[in-house]
């Protein structure tokens, strides 16, 4: 797909710059002149890569089209047609679940194995109690 792209803008020099920026009420330094300036030819050059030429079609809004609402707003339940009903169905029987195959029982990794091993001596070591400390006096 050949797309062509807008001309470049001409370049803005610091005065044309300068006379922006005091129109739109702001104050810069020198420096910060100079890095809006700078800025301003680098978006400039993004600008002028932009594809113009192509059809409306292409649009994203074009391409993805949403199904209408089910139901619409501020209708009336006595205007709206009267729903079908479902078809009948045939009496038939379902059928059986599939039996599901029973599967063995793996056999635990090195990993787990140790992992339970730790579990169970964890269990196995005493609790220690904690500190007594003597209850705090009432003062009266």
């Amino acid at each position: 797909m050949s797309a062509s792209t807008a001309p470049p803008l001409p370049p803005v020099s610091p005065a044309e710059m300068q006379t922006l920026v005091s129109r739109a009420g702001l104050s810069l330094n020198p420096g910060q002149m100079a890095d809006l300036v700078l800025a301003w030819r680098q978006v400039a050059g993004l600008l002028a890569l932009i594809p113009r030429d192509r059809p409306m079609t292409d649009d994203q809004a074009y391409v993805f089209r949403l199904s209408p609402p089910a139901a619409t707003v501020g209708v009336s339940p006595a205007s709206k047609p009267a729903a079908k009903a479902p078809p009948a169905r045939k009496a038939a029987t379902k059928p059986a679940p599939k039996a599901t195959p029973v599967r063995k029982a793996a056999k635990p990794t090195a990993r787990q194995a140790a992992r339970k091993l730790a579990r169970s001596q964890v269990a196995k070591q005493p609790t220690k109690k904690p500190a007594s400390r003597k209850p705090a006096r009432r003062r009266r």
